[in-house]
């Protein structure tokens, strides 16, 4: 991510919203060529110091019109992190007192010798690398590697291309205006599970509402910070630009955030996949394992008739404890909702983290459930776990089946009774 002195947010004070900084295909075309030979510099660069790649980059930038020098910094910070730059400190400072040592010998050292001075520059620095046993390209490169402009490039390994490196620049400022947020909203309606796992990984607060409509629920998380009403910190926004990223790759959201701006005022950003931004990460994998993948084929080949199946389309809370029935069963004339859990072949301690968790849910009452529906559990349990293993799943009292390719999903709807 890029930092807050690289931030470039435009505020609209009628309408009191927040628009990061973003370059456009169309209005911002030039910026493609830009971006090829940004990357061709750095690819280029091996052994240059940063300071350097950075004055090239702000060369190819300047060129075009109305470039403002935070954008040039963005840029730079963002190729920075694909890099990989020398730098030992302990070596410098080693270094450093070997040179100033050896030169303190042969002090005054001039430029030409002339009369008692005796001792010019390129004769000490030809005994001080016969010395060391390097050459004095190589001592002066690494005299001052501790100091950050003067690190030299080792590597940049990026595959990115132009369209990906100015992609990433829009979503660093989508980022990067997060920090001064106070409180976020998220609307969803997919991708449940990852938005709660990535929310309790960025170390959110979240509160978790169950808002029904005629079409589907959708689930509304708020987070925000335990200080964030009382003084302004960009603690709680790092955060929140964290998770922003992870979304990115998810279906079905739509962000609120509400931003502290000039004068403390309090400013508005939308954000959704229709903003069209790209995430780095890849999409969440439609199974978290092979057995959801072969129980949800299983259903999609025999479909039971009056029955709907989805996947992880529910979240149930209680407090700050969260979870995800892998499947739901609906029948909308009888008003039944199933949640079906599948419980693959894994170790005792999985198995009895698994009990514990379904024990505390699977308590809820009718009321607890959804639109009324009256509700119910089936867990699908892969045939390789062995019997004594089983005995903490028959202690639930849930209906249970032991899945079988061959099976047909008849056999679970008879289970659940």
């Amino acid at each position: 991510m890029i930092r807050s002195e690289h931030s470039i947010v435009h505020y609209d004070f009628q309408r009191m919203i927040v628009r990061p900084d973003r370059l456009r295909r169309g209005t911002d075309a030039d910026y493609v060529a830009a971006a090829k030979q940004m990357l061709r510099i750095y690819r280029d660069g091996i052994g240059d110091p940063r300071q350097v790649l950075h004055g090239r980059i702000e060369t190819c930038l300047n060129r075009l019109s109305g470039c403002p020098p935070r954008r040039i910094a963005a840029f730079c910070k963002l190729l920075d992190d694909q890099s990989e730059y020398l730098s030992n400190r302990k070596a410098a400072l080693q270094l450093r007192r070997q040179v100033f040592d050896f030169a303190a010998d042969r002090h005054p050292i001039v430029e030409h010798r002339e009369g008692i001075f005796d001792h010019d520059v390129h004769q000490v620095r030809s005994e001080l690398a016969k010395e060391l046993g390097r050459t004095w390209p190589e001592i002066e490169a690494d005299l001052f590697s501790d100091v950050l402009e003067l690190q030299r490039l080792q590597a940049f390994d990026s595959e990115w291309t132009p369209q990906q490196l100015l992609s990433a620049y829009n979503v660093a400022q989508t980022q990067a205006a997060l920090y001064r947020a106070t409180r976020v909203r998220i609307d969803a309606t997919d991708d449940l599970k990852t938005i709660v796992r990535h929310a309790k990984l960025a170390g959110l607060m979240h509160r978790i509402d169950l808002i029904w409509s005629a079409e589907q629920p959708r689930y509304r998380f708020i987070f925000d910070g335990p200080q964030s009403s009382l003084r302004q910190s960009t603690r709680y926004g790092v955060r929140f630009a964290a998770l922003a990223a992870k979304l990115l790759a998810c279906r079905g959201w739509h962000m609120t955030a509400e931003i502290l701006g000039p004068r403390k005022q309090r400013f508005r950003m939308e954000l959704s996949p229709a903003d069209g931004l790209s995430a780095a990460l890849s999409a969440p994998d439609a199974f978290d394992s092979s057995l959801e993948a072969d129980v949800d084929a299983a259903w999609q080949k025999a479909p039971v008739e009056g029955w709907t199946w989805k996947r992880e389309s529910l979240l149930l809370v209680r407090g700050q404890t969260v979870m995800t029935p892998d499947f739901t069963l609906h029948h909308q004339q009888r008003g039944l909702l199933v949640y079906v859990e599948v419980v693959g072949f894994w170790t005792p301690e999985y198995l009895e983290e698994k009990c514990c968790r379904l024990q505390e849910f699977a308590g809820m009452t009718p009321s607890e459930g959804h639109a009324g529906d009256t509700v119910k559990w089936l867990l699908i349990v892969s045939g390789k776990i062995e019997s004594n293993l089983r005995e903490g799943l028959a202690d639930l009292q849930l209906p249970m089946v032991s899945f079988d390719t061959s099976a047909s999903p008849q056999t679970w709807i008879d289970a659940i009774g």
